[in-house]
Formats: C-alpha cells, sequence, structure tokens
C-alpha cells in the first residue's frame, strides 16, 4: 500500500511545483500601463432608440490598439482617463480608416476638438459619428498623453 502511494505524491508534488512556477511567472511580468479610472465605453441603440452599452467588449481600460471581438455597429462613444482615443473601421488601428466623430455637446472653449469634426476623441461621453447613427467599429487606439 505504501507504494501506491509513493507515485501519487510526486505527481502532487510536481502539480504544485506547476501551479507555483506559473503564479511566479505571472507576477515576474511587467505590469500594463494603466491610469485608475481609464476607460472608453461603447454604445449602440435600438430599433426603440434607446441605448445599450456593449459591456462585453474586452481592454477597454488599455491604452494602445484594441481590435473590437466583432465588428460592432456603435452609436456613441465615450471615453474616460485617456488623453485622447480613435476609433477605426478595420483592425488594428490603420491610421488611413479612422473615422470622424463629433461632439454632440455643448460648444467648449477648452477643447477645439469639441467644436468641430475629429478623429481625436477626447474625455467625454457625447461623441457621436460625423457618418451616420451607427457605424461599425473594429478597432481603438487610446492614448494617455496628447
Amino acid at each position: 500500500m505504501a507504494q501506491s502511494t509513493k507515485p501519487s505524491v510526486k505527481i502532487w508534488r510536481r502539480v504544485a511545483a506547476a501551479l507555483l512556477l506559473g503564479w511566479l511567472t505571472g507576477c515576474a511580468q511587467t505590469p500594463t500601463e494603466t491610469a485608475p479610472g481609464t476607460h472608453i465605453r461603447f454604445y449602440s441603440i435600438n430599433s426603440d432608440g434607446q441605448f445599450s452599452e456593449l459591456s462585453l467588449v474586452p481592454g477597454r481600460e488599455e491604452p494602445g490598439c484594441q481590435d473590437m471581438p466583432l465588428d460592432l455597429k456603435v452609436h456613441r462613444v465615450a471615453q474616460v482617463g485617456f488623453a485622447v482615443c480613435r476609433v477605426f473601421a478595420r483592425n488594428e488601428c490603420p491610421d488611413d480608416t479612422a473615422l470622424v466623430m463629433r461632439w454632440s455637446g455643448k460648444q467648449s472653449r477648452s477643447d477645439p476638438n469639441k467644436n468641430q469634426p475629429t478623429i481625436r476623441i477626447t474625455p467625454g461621453s457625447l461623441w457621436l459619428f460625423e457618418a451616420g447613427r451607427e457605424i461599425e467599429v473594429a478597432s481603438w487606439r487610446c492614448d494617455l498623453e496628447g
């Protein structure tokens, strides 16, 4: 009976060592550069005119280029905490596919991007697409510095 438990003890030790090694490797990785509270949000609009946040979008808090899991039709974009974000019609954020947005809130004395159509989405929640009610978005890029 003692011999049959030895192989299982060895297996459990190997499993524990592998888990410990995996945990230590994960802790040793360089953390991503994020600032607390930064995120971009995307909203769709249904046939009744109701807004719905597209909440299952990974990478919304991360700076840099992010691809949508699927190309989704978006009505409105909001961003908080980033210096600037841009949205794109194709994956991998190619500059020539940047989508033009317009601020639908009040005129701004301090942010010229909010006074004319632009591809630079500055912090705020009232960004609409210049080209139409809903536009298919494939990727976005947010930066912590302008």
